[in-house]
């Protein structure tokens, strides 16, 4: 059935985080905007089948934090209502680096802490509850409609034992990880793009925890003991969350063998330096032991195809996707976003998007920060080439030095939290601080934890 040329129609395939930030722009500038989810969704805050990493620590980045309140006024309040807590990242972290623990810094960073599945219900209340959106959930997408050879014209759904088709002047894959794109393409004609993995074999296994009444919670409001090759190939993340609740990932790196019970939670939680086992120790456990492996770093070169079929977008894990240990899938998604509204322009414009122009402006955009996730994670590999190694040899130089300077550890945090690009380490006052590194028997420990 032709649609109506004065109606606007957007499919959002994917009801995650990317796919909840593209509807949100999408909204502003299409009549209707449909946003279809496998998943049956949760009518609560609860993890779901498709998104099993929904059960380990996440961490929104300052940048991302700030984005998202732009798109959604009132969310930090909303999430704070919640019981998500707000705190400065200089202060409330307690980083437990190979070199030593920074003491705490004001930074006037604010960071909220909260479950992933928390984010998600309180973001997909706000894109259902705008006009266009309409969400669409236990629905199959299981192709692409097209009306001539490139030109998609929206998607082949399946809804139990029923096919249906649903028109769009605009596609939006952001089904994440387990995205059909590819052979969707395939089945148009199109080749089969470059994909790239880097797998430092990165596993999870979480679990939350409550306090006993009358014990007041760690003195810290977030943990980190990050992972580092080749000696510290075991660490941890721990954040205190909605309903006063801890929650507490432990991860190791090369094949490390997590935790599958609760004693050996607490086992694997004592081989590690920092406070996270004697904390963990005295309070009740709230969840079973969940564990993840799926963090291969994969990016998808949809930029280089030479044809590209109009009416048709890629964004988030779709394309690009990060080992969840340095925290930047759900800011780049809201970056992401943010970049596709700059492509549609003035939100009242009837000129299509041009889809190849945004494949080859996100490749750029996900550029740092897949250097930043795959430089750490290559380091586990026998074999390096030399940026590789003189990438890893400086920022371990630079976080061997941090604990003990405040100025490159707020520098570093702007880094982390990509409120700050690389240019700011070009300070000659601060790069010279990291080129001669830590004061003489302020080195790193060698440990495999």
């Amino acid at each position: 059935m032709p649609m109506d040329a004065d109606v606007r129609r957007a499919v959002v395939v994917g009801a995650g985080m990317a796919g909840l930030a593209a509807a949100r722009v999408l909204a502003d500038g299409f009549e209707v905007v449909t946003v279809i989810e496998r998943d049956t969704l949760p009518s609560a805050s609860a993890p779901r089948a498709g998104a099993p990493q929904g059960h380990h620590v996440h961490g929104l980045l300052a940048l991302g934090a700030e984005v998202f309140e732009g798109y959604f006024p009132g969310l930090r309040s909303e999430l704070e209502q919640a019981g998500a807590p707000v705190w400065d990242w200089g202060e409330g972290l307690c980083a437990v680096l190979p070199n030593g623990t920074p003491p705490p810094t004001p930074m006037g960073m604010p960071i909220q802490t909260f479950s992933r599945p928390l984010l998600e219900q309180v973001l997909r209340q706000r894109v259902t509850a705008l006009e266009p959106v309409t969400l669409r959930d236990g629905l199959t997408v299981t192709g692409l409609r097209t009306a001539m050879p490139g030109k998609v014209t929206g998607v082949r759904v399946k809804d139990g034992d029923g096919e249906d088709e649903i028109a769009a002047d605009l596609v939006v894959d952001a089904s994440g990880r387990s995205s059909h794109l590819p052979q969707w393409l395939a089945a148009l004609g199109l080749p089969s793009p470059r994909t790239t993995t880097v797998d430092a074999q990165v596993g999870y296994a979480s679990r939350t925890y409550s306090y006993p009444e009358g014990q007041a919670p760690p003195s810290w409001m977030g943990l980190l003991q990050p992972l580092r090759a080749p000696d510290f190939h075991k660490g941890c993340y721990a954040i205190q969350i909605e309903n006063k609740a801890l929650h507490v990932t432990l991860h190791g790196a090369n094949g490390t063998q997590l935790p599958h019970s609760d004693d050996d939670f607490l086992s694997f939680a004592k081989t590690l330096r920092g406070p996270v086992a004697d904390t963990i120790a005295s309070l009740t456990p709230t969840s079973a032991v969940r564990r993840y492996a799926r963090t291969v770093n994969r990016k998808i070169a949809y930029h280089r195809l030479a044809r590209w079929p109009d009416g048709l977008i890629a964004l988030g894990d779709s394309v690009c996707t990060f080992n969840p240990a340095y925290g930047q899938g759900m800011t780049v998604a809201a970056l992401e976003a943010r970049l596709l509204e700059q492509m549609l322009g003035n939100r009242h414009a009837r000129t299509p998007l041009d889809g190849q122009a945004f494949q080859k402006r996100l490749a750029r955009l996900t550029a740092s920060s897949w250097l930043m996730a795959t430089t750490p994670d290559r380091a586990w590999q026998q074999s390096q080439p030399w940026p590789v190694k003189a990438g890893n040899w400086f920022m371990n130089r630079l976080i061997d030095t941090v604990p003990h300077d405040p100025q490159l550890y707020t520098a570093f945090s702007g880094l982390f939290h990509m409120t700050a690009g690389p240019l700011t380490l070009a300070d000659p006052r601060l790069l010279s601080r990291v080129l001669i590194g830590p004061r003489s028997g302020e080195g790193p420990r060698t440990t495999t934890a």
